[in-house]
């Protein structure tokens, strides 16, 4: 996505410096090979960056003499169509934010090199280390319908993201509440240009129920709430209530969790904070099961797995001498059943995306502004997507996250 008529070096070049210098002793004088991201990425542009010093190698002994070089990512602001439709300003900041605020507490993160907010959104960067090279984290190779080894790692994970937040509510109640609003919102307020996303794909599951002759009377009622899906459903879905409400991910996908086998144990960490949000757990976890393991989410499963994350959310709580009154596993259950269609309202978009069912008809949507993706994104992925999301929404029925709507 990066526009190939600027010059990178022309900015990159300085900016190298700027790092070299805190880098520190060895890279006084370096030079640089660079490449661009080919990844379909439309809120940033990423630039995978080795920089490697021109000191004389050290001298562990004549045969082993090692040059001194650190791999970073260099995340820069898009095209200024992008900057708009996406709120990148606001994703800026709220990433910038984190690692600035909150990333000295919650520590399996890439460490943030150097991080600036200018008024010119395209000076605007942020430098990170390359997890991939430092530390031989790796994306899953799965995208959809994967593993319960990954699932459960990722969960695990994120159980732990959301109990610091929690720990911080009590030890740190101000700094954390500070920190909480400061973060800019970027996609669910009156008026979203993403709201036509929502509306238009809701309800996409119904022509496969309807085709196989399932209950009218049920299609009918839920095609009815869910003519205004965003702003009925979605807008409530995130709005606070405690004391359930932690700091949220908030793009709490496959594509930003990255894995490393250690010990026979998934490792994982996280990246990309550009969304971050304060609201249920449920926002997290219910996009990442509908996403990625959308065939398989049944209520057996759903339970397995809550009770799994929840856990490690209380194992978390002890470590931090957090009493876990406040979040017990009723009360998750509960907010699961009243928010899990969050998610399933990601899927009915973006499913055949994580798919890759999208192929022939990616350029046409980005040559559409947001507010006409809806009818475009309806179509990805054809009757198998709608057969998916169909049976999934059944299951979710089954587990009683449609009773608070219908």
């Amino acid at each position: 996505m990066y526009e190939q008529t600027e010059d990178y070096h022309l900015w990159l070049k300085p900016l190298v410096t700027k790092v070299s210098a805190i880098l520190g002793e060895g890279f006084e004088d370096v030079r640089y090979d660079v490449s661009v991201s080919t990844d379909t990425i439309i809120n940033s542009n990423l630039f995978l960056v080795n920089v490697v010093s021109n000191a004389n190698p050290v001298d562990d002994d004549e045969a082993n003499k090692r040059v001194k070089s650190v791999n970073i990512v260099v995340k820069k602001i898009p095209a200024e169509r992008i900057q708009e439709m996406m709120k990148c300003r606001e994703q800026f900041h709220n990433e910038i934010l984190f690692y600035q605020k909150y990333a000295q507490y919650y520590d399996r993160v890439p460490r943030c090199i150097y991080a600036t907010e200018e008024p010119s959104l395209r000076d605007s960067v942020i430098v990170l280390e390359n997890v991939a090279t430092k530390r031989g984290y790796s994306m899953c190779k799965w995208k959809y319908d994967i593993p319960m080894e990954y699932t459960l790692a990722a969960l695990r994970e994120i159980a732990r993201f959301h109990a610091i937040a929690y720990t911080m509510k009590r030890t740190r109640e101000k700094e954390f509440f500070d920190f909480v609003s400061a973060i800019e919102e970027v996609r669910f307020y009156p008026g979203s240009k993403i709201r036509n996303t929502f509306n238009g794909t809701a309800t996409r599951s119904l022509h496969f129920l309807r085709k196989q002759g399932h209950d009218k009377e049920f299609c009918d009622k839920f095609e009815a709430r869910c003519a205004n899906t965003f702003e009925d459903l979605v807008l409530k879905f995130v709005k606070v209530e405690e004391p359930l409400a932690t700091l949220c991910h908030g793009d709490f996908t496959i594509n930003n969790t990255l894995f490393k086998k250690e010990s026979d144990e998934q490792k994982v960490i996280f990246v990309d904070f550009a969304l971050i949000r304060y609201g249920s757990p449920i926002l997290d976890l219910s996009t990442f099961l509908c996403l990625h393991c959308a065939r398989d989410l049944d209520k057996v499963m759903l339970d397995n797995v809550l009770r799994m994350y929840h856990d490690s959310l209380m194992q978390c709580l002890q470590e931090n001498d957090i009493d876990g009154e406040d979040y017990s596993y009723d009360a998750l259950y509960e907010d699961y059943k009243k928010k899990g269609l969050f998610g399933f309202f990601i899927a009915t978009f973006f499913l055949a995306t994580q798919m890759d069912k999208f192929k022939e008809e990616m350029e046409d949507l980005r040559k559409l502004d947001l507010v006409e993706w809806g009818a475009l994104l309806r179509q990805f992925g054809g009757e198998e997507v709608d057969e998916i999301l169909a049976k999934m929404l059944l299951k979710l029925k089954e587990f009683g996250c449609l009773d608070c709507i219908l």
